[in-house]
């Protein structure tokens, strides 16, 4: 009876006497180990959501540089003849009149150019404005950066109207701009959306 007893007491002990230094050393190393992994998780986590959005944003801008290139170089149209802004072109430089300035009201003819300037180390493609001011669109290290010029048969040239040939017409078929985009290569192909003919000015029939 007595032996009965001092084995419950000793159950007892044993259920209520909790951890020992040792297990409660494995707990804490265990517990440490899970909270760096988390940690470590979270901050793969956030890096990566940093470098997403540094991309997005990157994406973004370069979709709205592209879009303001092409929509005022796809809507140059001709001037009358002898006119102050007919098309002219050059490696760096084009400019003429377009149905979507970035100033102006869409459909309203405007003077407008685009410009590759080098400067500081960089190239910068700017865009001038109709009140003759430059905005800077994109910027990039060196000196890489051109503008060329489509003729009817699909000939590309570096100035326009073309050194050679016999009456050219006002506008080329399409412009071609290389650059660069966090160093890394650009291409854009622009066609011109208008007819190349010379614009008739009616204020002469009167």
């Amino acid at each position: 009876m007595v032996n009965l007893k001092s084995s419950k007491l000793k159950n007892k002990w044993l259920r209520l006497r909790g951890f020992t230094l040792l297990e409660m050393l494995v707990v804490l190393v265990l517990v440490a180990f899970v909270s760096t992994l988390i940690l470590q998780g979270f901050s793969f986590i956030f890096q990566l959501r940093s470098r997403f959005l540094v991309q997005l944003d990157d994406l973004q801008q370069g979709a709205i540089q592209e879009h303001w290139f092409r929509s005022s170089t796809a809507a140059i149209m001709t001037d009358y003849k002898g006119g102050e802004h007919i098309f002219k072109g050059e490696e760096r430089e084009f400019s003429g009149l377009t149905l979507v300035a970035l100033d102006a009201l869409m459909g309203v003819p405007t003077a407008f150019a685009w410009q590759l300037k080098y400067a500081g180390g960089s190239m910068v493609l700017r865009y001038q404005n109709s009140k003759g001011e430059y905005w800077e669109v994109a910027r990039w290290l060196g000196e890489e950066g051109y503008f060329r010029y489509m003729t009817r048969d699909g000939e590309w040239h570096n100035q326009w109207p073309p050194n050679f040939g016999t009456a050219p017409p006002q506008i080329p078929r399409a412009i071609l701009f290389s650059g660069q985009r966090r160093q890394t290569p650009i291409t854009w192909i622009v066609k011109l959306a208008e007819y190349d003919t010379t614009r008739r000015d009616y204020r002469l029939d009167y």
